[in-house]
């Protein structure tokens, strides 16, 4: 019975230190897959402001296209 009692200590001793072992890599693997979602999360809100800033831009430059354009016919009045 002794040899017994000491295999399912040392099965118990096992089965705890692979749980908690299991634990660990479960919470890593989480910290890993959060960090990555942040990413793609500051990635996306990159992409939309720089979408809003090429936007903004083609907007400025048809807008000075369009002065443009009535200033010289403007001064082909003249």
């Amino acid at each position: 019975m002794k040899g017994n009692n000491s295999k399912m200590e040392l099965l118990e001793i096992f089965t705890g230190a692979l749980t908690l072992a299991m634990g660990a890599i479960i919470f890593f693997i989480r910290r890993i897959l959060e960090t990555i979602d942040d990413g793609q999360r500051r990635i996306l809100k990159i992409e939309i402001e720089l979408a809003r800033m090429k936007q903004s831009e083609s907007d400025l430059h048809d807008r000075l296209d369009r002065i443009e354009e009535k200033l010289d016919q403007l001064l082909s009045k003249k």
